[in-house]
């Protein structure tokens, strides 16, 4: 079960999303733009996919984050492991 303090407050679709999940969507996102830059950095689709993500994700995950970073190392530690055993 996933601390209460750790689900987003956006009033989005997912806003019942837990912090985590929110920064592991956003960080998957910015692996596939970061292959994007290195593969066809001038590329439309790559300016395109920069602003998707700008408009869509990063205010949220920088939400997220800063609430994830208040968080004690030990309440990091157990929401990562619940993560990794499926419970969030």
């Amino acid at each position: 079960m996933t601390d209460p303090g750790l689900t987003a407050a956006d009033g989005d679709a997912n806003k019942h999303e837990s912090d985590l999940a929110v920064l592991v969507r956003a960080r998957r996102r910015l692996r596939e733009l970061a292959v994007q830059l290195e593969v066809a950095p001038f590329a439309q689709q790559t300016t395109e996919s920069m602003r998707a993500y700008l408009d869509e994700d990063a205010t949220r995950a920088c939400s997220a984050f800063a609430r994830w970073a208040r968080l004690s190392d030990q309440n990091r530690t157990g929401q990562v492991g619940q993560a990794l055993r499926g419970q969030w």
